[in-house]
């Protein structure tokens, strides 16, 4: 083989080379694009549904794409959701995943303007969003003229945040659903209405807060079974005095309801004595 076709040679074979690169490059980059995560599991995640956790990730047609999370996981570019503190895409297959969410926990929040800011168990202003979460009650009755995220709740005194504190940890201790806390304009009596507004809970000062929840857990579940309304009086349990007592006064609905009920009770026994004679 002379000089002129080695060299020929070469040069076609280094073409096929490059060809063969250039197709696999665009085999590889084709297959890329083509890889979309179809299925989804969601974990860690109370704030929002699966469904809605799912659609805040892959919020559009590349966040679907495998390559493209791939490279997200390696950068670290991550969106920033409310109440989410951090969350990870593990690749299960090229066509699968699962959503782990690390989520801020807020056990309270306020009205401010037209937003609610929620606060966690430490009184960290957490979050600010227009979403009203279920289960979470909020304060109501309190002075403030600012509020800043990442700070504690601006109130007037150390005592008052206590009570705060207090109140909603031990509601969320006990999965207590409750929709509002009232204090009075001297911010030293609490009223806690439960969820659904049936029923208002008058627990007085912070004295013995937890041990008056305590007992609203216990008295809960007869409350409910019986569907009663009104309002029960914790504001004078003593957790260490014998004579420490509580009340609940139905509701004025409630009150007519048992009336009548009674009447047509006493008009039945009535009814019946006049047969007999």
């Amino acid at each position: 083989m002379s000089e002129r076709e080695a060299d020929i040679l070469y040069i076609k074979q280094r073409k096929v080379k490059q060809w063969t690169v250039i197709l696999l490059f665009l085999l590889i980059l084709t297959a890329g694009i083509r890889m979309r995560i179809n299925e989804v599991v969601v974990l860690g995640n109370d704030t929002y549904s699966a469904a809605e956790a799912e659609a805040l990730i892959f919020s559009d047609y590349w966040d679907r794409n495998t390559c493209v999370c791939i490279y997200k996981n390696i950068t670290g570019k991550k969106k920033d959701l409310p109440f989410v503190e951090d969350y990870k895409i593990v690749l299960k297959s090229p066509f699968s995943c699962e959503l782990r969410f690390y989520e801020k926990k807020p056990i309270g929040c306020i009205k401010y303007m037209s937003s609610y800011m929620y606060f966690d168990k430490d009184g960290i202003m957490i979050e600010s969003s227009s979403k009203r979460l279920e289960g979470i009650p909020i304060v109501e009755g309190l002075q403030f003229g600012y509020i800043v995220l990442g700070k504690k709740l601006p109130v007037d005194s150390t005592l008052l945040l206590n009570s705060i504190m207090s109140v909603t940890q031990q509601l969320s201790l006990y999965n207590i659903e409750c929709g509002s806390i009232k204090y009075n304009d001297n911010n030293n009596t609490v009223t806690a209405v439960l969820e659904g507004g049936d029923i208002n809970v008058y627990l007085g000062t912070d004295d013995d807060l937890a041990a008056k929840i305590s007992v609203l857990n216990d008295m809960l579940p007869e409350i409910k079974a019986r569907g009663l309304k009104g309002t029960l009086d914790l504001s004078t349990y003593d957790d260490k005095a014998k004579s420490s007592a509580s009340s609940f006064k139905l509701s004025d609905e409630d009150q007519q309801l048992q009336k009548e009920t009674a009447d047509a009770g006493n008009k039945t026994d009535k009814s019946g004595e006049n047969k007999e004679s």
